[in-house]
């Protein structure tokens, strides 16, 4: 008897229409999908159209299937594919499930006659081969004491708009001297099991994700593998306290990204009550840091014990990775000891791993010292302003004052080389952990 395999034409779909002028809209491209299907691919093509350069039409994509997210690559691809087996990196590999599937777009309409768009859907008929995908990286402690370990809190992949796979990455945080780093794609979690592959002498890696609203961005650290945060929603929308409130439940830090980038959808605008750390330094030090840093200190002075970190953001060679890291005092090299030891506040942040700042208090004696920062200035900052200045090691009576703080700036240049966390020299007025950082 002669068995003959039958073969099944792919179904396509194509879709047209046009988005009028916004920057802050979602839609959606139903697809049913029907049984027997394995893959799924999307192609998208929009209207070109900038103003002063970077500031463009953006066709944002990404899918849902019945069960849930599936992936995200924002305005960085315009097309990927699903499947049981393999995924276009931001996208989740699993089984094709039938039911209502919902392309998912983000369009950035600068043109004020509106844009075109076109999308052509292809479904692939077959067996689901069943593949085990991890989750995320695997639970391990490289170091069991208690120490300060270097990182890199802010880092872009191809599985979002990087342009380094993830082992490439995790070299370079080796070379820099890094001890542990974060994943942080854009609104998807694909890349938590990308890491699952990595060595095990490799760097520690932080499970997390970069949430990329239309109203400012905020780092979700210390997710659980595989764990996904929605980013669909505005200040007027009363939706972040809660999401933010999930990720701490969790066991997760909320961290307001680069909140003074003066770029469409990157100023943060949902205020700080409920953020638990501010990324104050981000990638080279610049103007924007400096209002950033400004925040930050208005805040402190207020009494609020709000953490400051930083990272690189790196998504290309050109953007060093561990510039800036932060420095944790962690229990041990583990995600949950890192993220404790930044809740706290007992971290800095240094331009490289040759730099290395101790702030010490004792009563109201102060004594600060830095070393690897030999065309720098120190400085130690209260809330009333700086109280002493110096090279290498300062010393000062911070009497009557609520918090120190120090700063290691180049000497000429002005730019940041090291910047810590605030010692609180008073207690806490609602009880909470005071963050002190050091003796």
């Amino acid at each position: 008897m002669t068995t003959t395999l039958r073969q099944v034409r792919p179904t396509v779909l194509d879709f047209r229409g046009r988005f009028g002028p916004s920057i802050d809209r979602w839609a959606y491209l139903p697809v049913d999908v029907p049984p027997g299907v394995n893959r799924i691919t999307v192609r998208t093509w929009h209207e070109r159209f900038s103003v002063l350069g970077p500031a463009r039409n953006v066709l944002d994509l990404g899918i849902f299937g019945p069960d849930g997210f599936r992936g995200w690559s924002g305005g960085a691809r315009d097309g990927f594919t699903v499947a049981a087996g393999d995924a276009t990196p931001g996208y989740l590999p699993g089984p094709i499930t039938p039911g209502r599937w919902s392309v998912a777009f983000g369009p950035v309409v600068l043109n004020p006659f509106g844009m075109r768009w076109r999308a052509r859907v292809t479904l692939e008929h077959g067996d689901d081969e069943p593949v085990e995908h991890p989750l995320g990286p695997a639970e391990r402690t490289n170091r069991s004491r208690v120490g300060w370990y270097r990182g890199d809190l802010h880092l872009h992949t191809v599985h979002s708009d990087g342009v380094r796979e993830p082992g490439e990455l995790a070299a370079e945080a080796a070379r820099a001297g890094l001890d542990f780093v974060a994943s942080t794609e854009h609104n998807t979690s694909s890349a938590h099991r990308a890491w699952a592959g990595g060595p095990a002498d490799g760097p520690l890696v932080i499970p997390g994700e970069e949430v990329t609203t239309r109203h400012g961005h905020w780092l979700a650290l210390g997710l659980r593998p595989g764990a996904w945060v929605d980013w669909r929603y505005g200040p007027k929308d009363g939706r972040f306290p809660g999401e933010a409130d999930r990720v701490r439940e969790a066991g997760g830090l909320v961290v307001a990204a680069h909140p003074a980038v003066p770029m469409p959808g990157c100023a943060w605008e949902f205020g700080f009550s409920d953020v638990d750390a501010i990324e104050v330094w981000n990638g080279a030090w610049s103007v924007d840091d400096e209002v950033a840093l400004r925040i930050w200190h208005r805040l402190l002075r207020r009494g609020r014990r709000i953490v400051a970190v930083g990272g690189s953001d790196s998504h290309a060679p050109h953007q060093p990775v561990g510039h800036p890291q932060t420095v944790v005092l962690a229990g041990a090299l583990a995600p949950e000891a890192l993220i404790a030891g930044l809740r706290r506040g007992r971290a800095y942040i240094a331009e490289s791993s040759a730099v290395a700042l101790e702030l010490r208090a004792q009563g109201a004696s102060v004594e600060a010292t830095v070393t690897g920062a030999p065309n720098a200035t120190l400085s130690l900052i209260t809330e009333r302003g700086r109280i002493a200045r110096g090279r290498g090691r300062v010393e000062a009576q911070a009497a009557g004052c609520r918090f120190v703080r120090a700063e290691v700036r180049h000497r000429y240049t002005r730019r940041m080389v090291a910047l810590s966390n605030p010692i609180w020299l008073t207690p806490p007025e609602d009880g909470a952990d005071d963050g002190v950082q050091g003796d």
